[in-house]
């Protein structure tokens, strides 16, 4: 199935712990404040007013003060500051943009228009205003982490990444800074220096739980369960009662096919949790996992007569009703989630997947053109559409989308090897080549990466040293994977280790049965090594299972007969 779905069964990741807030967007006032001389003395009564919490005498002295000075912007500053303290926040807008007029280079108050706007959740305006405060001072830390923050909060990783690399080479103990320089670097799939980040918050402090939560969550895509584990066993040795950290054990046991142990954390989240309902729907999920599908489906449908509005529930029953082969079912229960809900792109995405099942090609392409106008910068919706386009053997339309994914998502590995894969289609092997070279500089754990990497080297005969390294590199995270067991066999192939060849093909050959390659390649290794009858065997498998170029197989299956008759 999962031509198109992204979402991973597990779901959409529960929100860690929120990271130590940045400081208030509102600058100290300069010792010396830049107040001329005929205001100055009104401006002296309004911080004796202030200081004893006199805002009304404090906002007449302002007032009367910028009557004096109407050319002073920071008097229009420190209005705001007095309107944001009683929680006049328009007023305070207003004040504050009079003053960025009259005082352009006026760090802190575009430091104070960059939070009002944050806060009215304006962040476009929010940050072009944390932008200008770092233009006109680049040492600005203030305005590097709240803009830092920004960018991550739209997506942008990368300028996430720019504004707050100096942030931690300049402030290396700034705990803020490198948690959310770890999620961004966690955003562009740069694993390895996201793994650094949160290391060095825990290191600066230990109990942070959400860079704990982070950093499980990061060994769980990169598929390292074990380090994971430990890190929520520890959260839980000192929090027993964190629902998170039992929720995260939960689904990383639904994972790694530990049924038994998921249910008994999803128990103890039953009694700790005050949504019954969202408990009952991880229970839903493990039955979907263990393949209980009526189990699940009888689940799911509990939840949604109890609250219809419980969209995890239905996504999951969309997905549960697709794999009881009830595909007019399970689009009936996806056209029920909304745009406003977590789940609606996912969901989306499961209704195209669908319908490409169900032959309807051009159905699907509209369902996921419709969600992208909703949602522009899903870098996901481009990924569909583009197994759609290549699915169809539309393969310009194909390579366009991976484009304007990886416009949106620069740092997407999958979007790179994706494009990799399409351009060699296409004939672009080098260019092809190169993008599976990025998705490994972004993922050094993409095994798909790694082993095309490899597998391109050993076809060519070139350099077979680094084509294993490659090869094993993929095969430490999918120690399974028969198509990267073939990729190891043929490396020995090449170099003439016909033994150790077939002990691999064959592996290979036992997990990837229907295989039209891999049974070539065993033929392949049995021909050098005289054992003919086998050969045979392997070739007719490989045309049975309807190899790519038959010719060519069947050349070869005819010169192993032949072979096999002379002995």
């Amino acid at each position: 199935m999962a031509l198109l779905l992204v979402a991973a069964c597990a779901g959409a990741p529960t929100p860690p712990p929120a990271a130590p807030a940045p400081a208030k967007p509102v600058a100290k006032p300069q010792e010396v404040p830049p107040v001329p001389l005929r205001s100055l003395d009104l401006y002296a009564q309004a911080q004796v007013s202030l200081r004893s919490g006199d805002h009304v005498s404090a906002i007449k002295y302002l007032r009367q003060a910028q009557q004096a000075d109407p050319s002073s912007g920071y008097l229009h500053l420190e209005m705001a500051r007095v309107l944001v303290r009683i929680n006049q926040i328009d007023q305070a807008l207003g004040e504050t943009r009079k003053a960025v007029q009259l005082s352009p280079n006026l760090v802190d108050a575009w430091l104070l228009l960059g939070g009002i706007y944050s806060n009215r959740k304006e962040i476009s305006r929010a940050i072009t205003s944390y932008e200008k405060a770092l233009s006109i001072d680049p040492e600005q830390e203030e305005a590097r982490l709240l803009l830092g923050t920004l960018y991550l909060e739209d997506r942008r990783f990368e300028l996430a990444v720019k504004v707050l690399t100096p942030l931690v080479k300049s402030q290396p103990d700034l705990v803020p800074a490198h948690y959310y320089l770890g999620q961004a670097q966690v955003g562009l799939k740069r694993y390895g220096a996201a793994e650094t980040s949160f290391q060095q918050v825990l290191k600066l402090s230990p109990h942070f739980q959400g860079a704990q939560f982070e950093l499980a969550r990061l060994y769980e895509l990169q598929r390292n369960m074990a380090k994971a584990e430990t890190i929520y066993r520890d959260i839980l040795k000192r929090h027993p009662e964190s629902t998170l950290a039992h929720e995260r054990l939960g689904r990383l046991y639904l994972r790694s096919g530990r049924y038994q142990e998921a249910l008994n954390q999803f128990a103890i989240l039953k009694g700790l949790s005050n949504d019954d309902l969202e408990v009952r729907v991880k229970i839903g999920m493990v039955f979907l996992q263990q393949k209980r599908f009526g189990q699940a489906a009888d689940e799911f449908q509990a939840i949604l007569r109890l609250d219809p509005k419980k969209y995890r529930a239905r996504y999951y029953l969309g997905l549960t009703l697709q794999e009881l082969n009830k595909p007019e079912q399970a689009l009936e229960v996806l056209e029920e989630v909304p745009p406003s809900s977590e789940f609606y792109v996912e969901s989306r995405l499961l209704q195209a997947e669908i319908l490409l099942d169900l032959g309807q090609g051009e159905e699907a392409n509209k369902v996921l053109e419709e969600t992208l106008k909703l949602f522009p910068k899903e870098a996901d919706l481009h990924l569909a559409l583009a197994a759609l386009a290549e699915a169809q053997k539309d393969l310009a339309k194909a390579e366009d989308e991976l484009r304007k994914a990886l416009k949106l998502e620069p740092g997407n590995a999958e979007a790179h090897f994706r494009l990799g894969v399409v351009l060699d289609k296409q004939g672009k092997h080098q260019e092809g080549l190169e993008e599976m070279r990025k998705a490994v500089r972004m993922d050094d754990r993409h095994a798909r990466a790694l082993n095309y990497l490899g597998y391109t080297l050993a076809e060519e005969g070139k350099d077979l040293d680094t084509a294993e390294s490659y090869i094993r590199r993929a095969l430490a995270v999918e120690p399974r994977a028969y198509f990267i067991l073939d990729s190891l066999g043929w490396v020995y192939y090449q170099r003439g280790d016909y033994p150790q060849a077939i002990n691999y093909l064959r592996q290979a050959a036992a997990g990837g049965a229907g295989d039209p390659v891999i049974a070539e390649h065993l033929g392949d290794a049995y021909m050098k090594m005289k054992r003919y009858k086998e050969a045979v065997k392997a070739y007719q498998q490989s045309l049975s299972n309807k190899h790519p170029r038959p010719d060519e197989v069947r050349a070869k299956l005819k010169e192993a007969k032949r072979l096999q008759g002379s002995e």
